[in-house]
């Protein structure tokens, strides 16, 4: 599908996109993690995040002349604050009832987006008998750091091509080069259950820079063959499969983040310049998914809790059921997630979105 992204209000199949992310986190958390890449999800999620943001920043550029910053920051609280909150306060609830209520250091991680560096402290350095509640929000306060400065820097220097390749290839370079330091150095601690490389700001902010780059490449549309898309999408593909099948303990924390960074640039960059892949475009927005990616932020704060209920009111967990149990329960747990996210969505975001539009928000953000 070619699509002129310079003029675009709409990206067709990246609801989709997100309906891809949020159901490869919630079937690998529900019990499938030795057959589904959660952690891929997540970067998919970043790259999608990267591809997005950077789009709508150069249209508000384009046409207004510059980027209000006050606005972003304003749009992105709203859009994240509003669901998040309702969460905090009715599983904090429940954990009360079940005197289980989270400490008061987790709390102030996820108000201050620092819950990817806490649960990092946690699993290496704390002597405590912390119950980490929320620590799935790690990924939240990746985002949110990137986006503190990108949008500063965005208005201030990236206003041409040399700048934006400057920028985006520093980051790409940064990421992978720390990462690799921080493994063979030992301060990554890789065996941990949130490895430095997984969850650091830092250490990630490259996942997020694919889809900047692919944004920044995207305001010249590109001649693809179809023949060429086809290759291209396949070659990505190729590279996030080999990026799942190459095991060894380094390689993950270090290029493996990189690997699929390419990978997924190589896919979009085939789907959105030729008509090859205009199928998966229409699959991609098929009403079920399209309206699963609408609520994919609500189904990723929500989907650990059907676990945290089970364990609770049912006396199980994922590690307790195998054949079909196991099937109806990570089956109950996508349901469970999609609709506490819907009431979510008509109770807390929708009402949000009209106040988000005074600050140019956009329907794709």
């Amino acid at each position: 599908m070619r699509i002129d992204f310079r003029t675009a209000s709409y990206i067709p199949g990246l609801d989709g996109w997100r309906a891809i992310s949020v159901l490869i986190v919630m079937l690998a958390h529900f019990g499938f993690k030795d057959i589904i890449p959660g952690g891929l999800g997540v970067t998919i999620f970043f790259f999608i995040s990267g591809f997005l943001i950077t789009t709508l920043l150069v249209k508000e550029r384009n046409d207004r002349g510059a980027v209000s910053i006050k606005d972003f920051y304003i749009r992105r609280f709203l859009r994240l604050m509003p669901e998040l909150f309702f969460m905090l306060v009715l599983t904090g609830i429940y954990r009360y009832a079940f005197n289980e209520f989270p400490s008061t250091a987790e709390i102030v991680a996820v108000l201050t987006y620092t819950t990817n560096y806490f649960v990092f402290w946690v699993d290496n350095f704390s002597n405590s008998n912390f119950h980490l509640s929320w620590s799935v929000l790690w990924s939240l306060a990746v985002e949110e750091h990137y986006y503190i400065l990108y949008p500063l820097i965005f208005s201030a220097w990236l206003l041409n091509g040399k700048r934006q390749l400057t920028f985006i290839l520093s980051i790409l370079l940064f990421g992978l080069i720390y990462r690799i330091i921080l493994v063979y150095t030992g301060a990554a601690h890789i065996d941990s259950a949130h490895p430095y490389t997984y969850v650091a700001s830092e250490a990630r902010f490259d996942s997020i820079a694919y889809g900047a780059a692919l944004a920044f490449a995207m305001q010249r549309p590109l001649q693809i063959t179809n023949k060429a898309a086809f290759a291209t999408a396949i070659a990505g593909g190729g590279l996030i499969l080999l990026s799942l099948l190459l095991r060894n303990p380094e390689f993950r924390e270090t290029a493996r983040y990189s690997v699929q960074g390419i990978g997924l640039f190589l896919i979009f960059a085939a789907l959105y310049n030729a008509t090859v892949w205009d199928w998966a475009i229409r699959i991609l927005e098929l009403a079920p998914i399209k309206r699963l990616g609408v609520l994919s932020y609500a189904c990723y704060l929500w989907h650990m809790e059907y676990m945290y209920l089970m364990e609770r009111l049912a006396g199980f967990g994922r590690d307790d059921v195998t054949g079909i149990r196991q099937i109806a329960f990570v089956l109950g747990g996508v349901v469970f997630a999609v609709v506490i996210a819907e009431i979510s969505y008509r109770l807390v975001a929708r009402p949000f979105q009209r106040l988000r539009g005074r600050f140019g928000s956009h329907k794709t953000a």
